[in-house]
């Protein structure tokens, strides 16, 4: 006689658990997030981009600032933003013009402030570069190394920012529920307003969670421009253009 079984229960779908990277990689190439994310494929070697692909890769630059940075702003204003600098050259005139404008000197709430959110059925996780205070007000602060910021990429930083304030409306981030957005242009030391639109950022996020729940990878029309030339996987990718 077979031992009485217990009545199965259903499976439960783990919660998604996604970066704005992975939002961003997703809005731009489906294929290309789910080589990185649900694959788990390693991006392939440097040597087998090609040369523009190479020369676009500024994360060094990019990594080295922000943490010059995050390490000034937590030493304190008496501090030498040159002596913390471990980079290329290129990042030197960016930290001197970020230095000499207003909010650098704004008093420090919080620097590389992490948090889990949860929104649409997923699990959001941020890092805010900076948090400050100016005049009275929070302010949400990222930091952008980019050697460009058009339209589309703006969108897609503004989008950024939107979701760390719908973080810091849940009381996940010091300085308030209602802070202030600032998009920092570090090439050119430009402080970048970024309007609010709480209803926008969740339908963004539920639709990406949507698709990725479905396991929806299609590519459709709002994809044709996808920068396929900059992707690392595209010497693998049979839907590369």
């Amino acid at each position: 006689m077979r031992p009485r079984r217990e009545d199965a229960k259903p499976r439960v779908a783990p919660e998604p658990e996604l970066s704005f990277s992975d939002l961003h990689d997703f809005e731009l190439c489906p294929v290309r997030y789910r080589f990185r994310r649900v694959w788990g494929v390693p991006a392939p070697p440097d040597e087998l981009l090609n040369r523009a692909a190479r020369d676009s890769r500024s994360s060094e630059l990019g990594a080295a600032v922000h943490a010059a940075l995050a390490a000034w702003h937590a030493a304190g204003p008496d501090a030498d933003l040159h002596s913390l600098y471990v980079g290329p050259e290129a990042g030197v005139p960016m930290l001197e013009r970020y230095a000499a404008h207003p909010l650098a000197g704004a008093r420090t709430l919080g620097v590389e402030v992490e948090f889990n959110l949860r929104l649409a059925g997923a699990r959001m996780r941020g890092l805010v570069d900076r948090v400050c205070e100016v005049d009275g007000r929070a302010v949400l602060i990222d930091y952008k190394t980019n050697a460009s910021l058009d339209a589309k990429l703006r969108d897609a930083y503004s989008l950024q920012l939107r979701l760390y304030r719908l973080a810091a409306g849940r009381g996940l981030l010091p300085g308030g529920t209602s802070p202030d957005l600032v998009l920092f242009d570090m090439r050119r030391g430009d402080a970048i307003t970024v309007t609010p639109d709480d209803a926008a950022v969740e339908e963004r996020v539920a639709a990406a969670v949507r698709k990725i729940a479905a396991r929806d990878f299609a590519l459709g029309p709002e994809h044709a421009e996808r920068p396929c030339v900059l992707c690392a996987y595209r010497p693998i990718c049979k839907d590369r253009r």
